[in-house]
């Protein structure tokens, strides 16, 4: 539940919500010095027309790019001891960002059988050579990210079935409850209510351990 998760995953959640409701591509992602301090935080921005953001509207404003902007090579002499926590595996796009940029540590909270990268860590020598580590937090925090970004995707004009069947094959019950709480209104209701993100998680969570299905919703 919320109140079991660290600080660096409770900020990455509340920035993918925040896209949610700037109707963008829900995630999120913080980047956390060698102490554990938030240095950084950034969140989707490729369909927020009302950000300020240097790379708002672009294809390039995904979460993790959106907070390695911030970090500037002679302010950040460690940055090899920093981790970047996202809510969704990191795209080939932002793999590269993060090898190049210096980050050495990774955690992500769901697989993207879409375009999720980590496969790539050892697909070539020069990648190899910078020894990054990637790892998946827990099944908790995966089925809420499934189900947070496939009600983002079944609220859009223009489903993307081939994405949602690539994260069923990964967290089918995420997309399953999805679609049912978009059917029920639940994230209408959340958005007009303005319920914190630390209450929607547990809802959802509990949900979710519950066994709910969107057949069983409807």
């Amino acid at each position: 539940m919320w109140k079991d998760l660290n600080y660096a995953w409770q900020e990455a959640l509340s920035l993918a919500w925040e896209s949610f409701k700037k109707d963008t591509i829900p995630i999120g992602a913080v980047i956390v010095d060698e102490n554990g301090k938030i240095i950084s935080r950034g969140r989707n921005r490729i369909f927020d027309t009302t950000s300020n953001n240097p790379l708002a509207g672009t294809g390039m404003a995904h979460a993790e790019t959106t907070a390695m902007l911030n970090l500037k090579r002679e302010e950040h002499l460690n940055i090899k001891k920093y981790t970047l926590y996202t809510t969704m595996e990191p795209c080939p796009m932002c793999f590269g960002a993060m090898v190049m940029v210096g980050i050495r540590n990774i955690k992500y909270a769901a697989r993207d059988g879409y375009a999720g990268a980590t496969e790539l860590n050892d697909k070539t020598k020069y990648i190899n050579s910078k020894n990054m580590n990637f790892s998946r937090e827990n099944e908790e925090l995966e089925a809420f990210q499934i189900c947070l970004q496939s009600a983002y995707e079944y609220k859009r004009q223009h489903i993307a079935q081939a994405v949602l069947d690539s994260w069923s094959e990964y967290c089918s019950d995420g997309v399953l409850l999805a679609k049912g709480l978009n059917e029920e209104g639940y994230f209408r209701n959340a958005l007009s209510m303005q319920k914190p993100i630390e209450e929607i998680y547990d809802e959802i969570i509990s949900r979710l351990s519950k066994g709910e299905r969107f057949e069983k919703i409807i």
